[in-house]
This record gives C-alpha cells, structure tokens and sequence, in this order.
C-alpha cells in the first residue's frame, strides 16, 4: 500500500499545481478597475486640519483616487441664518491638494429641527434625531452641493441609518430624508452622485424593504452603499445578497463597499486562515478585496486609521497616534496592510 500511495502523491501533486497555475492565469486575466479602490477615513468635519491633510496625503501617496469622510451639518448650519463654510473649504482644499475625489458623508440634524423619539431626549444627543422637516435638511445638502460642484461630486446621506446607534428615526423617515436630499442635491449640481447611506445590518433583516418600498426612495439615489465585514467565505454571498436584494425594490446600478477591513490585533482575528497579526491583516486584504470586486462591488472603500475600540482600534492600515481624539500632527506607521493595498492599487490586475 505504501508503494501504491507513493507513486500516486507525485502525480496528484501535479495536477495540483496544474490547476494553480491555470487558475492563476485566468485570475490574471481579469482586470481590476484601476480606480476600485478607496479609503474610508474616518476623518471628521471637526478635526484639526492637519489631521486631516495627513490622511489625505497617507491616501494619495496609497494611489486610491476616492476617500471617504464625514461632514456633519451641525458643524455648517451654526444657526438658521449662519454658516460656517470652513469645514467644506477645507475638505476642498485637500481635494485639490491632494487630487483625490471625495465622498462627504452627511450626517448630524441641527437641534431646532429635530425630531427625536423621545421628547425628553437630551440636545446633546439630538443630532442622531431624523429632521422634523426632511425638505430643511435637505435644503442645507444642497447648499454644500452647490459649494462644492466639481470639486466634491459625491454625498452620501447618513451613515448607517439602519443602525439606532446613529441614527435613531425610522427606515421610512431616512426614505424621506433621502428623496428629499436627492432632489435638492441634483438641483445643486445636476453632475453629483448620491450615495445611499452605507448599512450594515444584513438584507434580510428589513430595513431595506422598509425604506425602499416608500414611495420614490428606490430612484432617489444613484450607488447603493453597505458595509462588508466578516471571514473571506462570506464577503462574495454577502456582495450578491445585496445586490439581489436592491434589485428587488428596482435598483440596478452600481454597488460600493465603503466600510470594510480586518483587524491587525490577533485577538480579534476572526478568520481561522488569518489569525497571524499584522501579517494576517495584510493576507486578508490581498484575498477580500478582489473577492469583493468579483462577487460585483464596484468599489471597495479599507478603513484607513486605527479607531475607536474592539475590532475597529486594529482594522486601520496606519497605525501610530492615528486614533481619536485626533492629534495636530499624528505619527503615522503603515501596517503591512498599507503595502499590501498600495499593490494591489498599482497593479490593475491580479
């Protein structure tokens, strides 16, 4: 028996590497778009300026082309007849700078306008509330809109909307914040592209149906927008559930990942095939970001900097004095994680 099996381990060792390499070769022939891939931020409209030219330039000298950052309109709308436009001219001036499109995320309700749950809730906590008037708050996205024409194109309203812990209305009032914004934003700047509020709870769990059965809300935004996390098996059915679920409701066109990373810190590793540290992180990347291009994401925003706590302190591809609150002018390390991006960006194919 030990005869048989040695004489069949070499040829089943061929045909291993046979089927590698051709599997390889036709992945080689299937072209990543050159601009798949961006970074998430997590830079806010309150950070001091040089925090946030530091993650700019660490995203440029990356090679992506888009970044993703938060502008809350309660650091714009000071009041209803006062402006503080210093935020968005400096999240301009940094696009330009830097040549990098930017996708602002809109988020906050000014506390005279909310409309919180709880009448009793503190004002501090008011900017999670849904706007009494979703025509109000739409109307000051499309000031920034009008602002900011061709120079920041991209809004996407509210982040994570299905998650209470940011935003605390119902799936049908952010349908009607939604159609609303689109409305004044286009009118802004016919040429901006509106972002559905990236979610991150599963299709499955109705907030989607919810908000896209109201009237409208389905062709009141141009890119469909989730959050992808988990262990690489999962990443491509979690890709095609979505897109199968938005094109129930009618919504066809292009879906991005724009929160999705791996932590660097083993005890948070969840994946058992990545579990070696900073290495690991790196390994997953290389894996997850084509199979998330694959299973059809048109663009793939990693999360840029170490953060907040549990998964997300580890997930960033810098690491350093990167974390809240944000320093004047942070130490920025790259992780192997950063190389490993910045390959995969120069190289188009795979």
């Amino acid at each position: 028996m030990r005869t048989s099996a040695s004489k069949c381990v070499p040829v089943a060792m061929v045909m291993l590497a046979l089927c590698a390499a051709a599997a390889a070769a036709a992945a080689a022939e299937r072209a990543v778009p050159a601009d798949a891939f961006g970074l998430h931020s997590m830079v806010y409209s309150n950070s001091p300026y040089a925090f946030k030219a530091a993650m700019f330039r660490e995203a440029a000298a990356l090679g992506v082309k888009d970044i993703r950052a938060d502008l809350a309109l309660t650091q714009v709308i000071r009041s209803p007849g006062e402006r503080d436009w210093r935020p968005v001219d400096e999240y301009m001036r940094l696009a330009r700078r830097y040549e990098l499109r930017v996708t602002l995320v809109l988020t906050a309700t000014p506390w005279w306008t909310a409309d919180c749950p709880r009448r009793d809730a503190p004002a501090v906590e008011s900017f999670r509330c849904p706007a009494a008037h979703p025509g109000t708050w739409a109307g000051w996205t499309g000031e920034i809109a009008r602002r900011t024409a061709g120079v920041i194109d991209h809004f996407e309203i509210i982040n994570e909307p299905d998650d209470p812990a940011g935003y605390s209305g119902s799936a049908r009032q952010y349908a009607r914040t939604l159609i609303a914004s689109y409305r004044a934003i286009k009118a802004a700047n016919p040429r901006a592209k509106v972002l559905l509020g990236g979610l991150h709870e599963p299709p499955s769990a109705g907030w989607l149906g919810q908000a896209l059965r109201t009237s409208k809300a389905a062709a009141s935004f141009d890119v469909a927008n989730v959050h992808v996390r988990g262990s690489l098996d999962c990443l491509a059915r979690q890709v095609r559930r979505w897109k199968h679920a938005f094109a129930r409701y009618g919504f066809r066109g292009p879906l991005w990942v724009t929160g999705h990373g791996y932590p660097s810190d083993a005890a948070f590793q969840v994946d058992p095939a990545f579990r070696d540290g900073p290495a690991g992180q790196a390994r997953y990347l290389r894996a997850s970001l084509p199979a998330l291009v694959d299973a059809g994401a048109r663009k793939v925003f990693v999360t840029e900097r170490d953060n907040l706590s549990g998964w997300f302190a580890s997930e960033g591809v810098l690491a350093g004095t990167v974390s809240d609150p944000p320093c004047e002018r942070p130490k920025v390390i790259r992780k192997p994680a950063w190389f490993a991006l910045r390959a995969l960006v120069a190289g188009g194919t795979r």
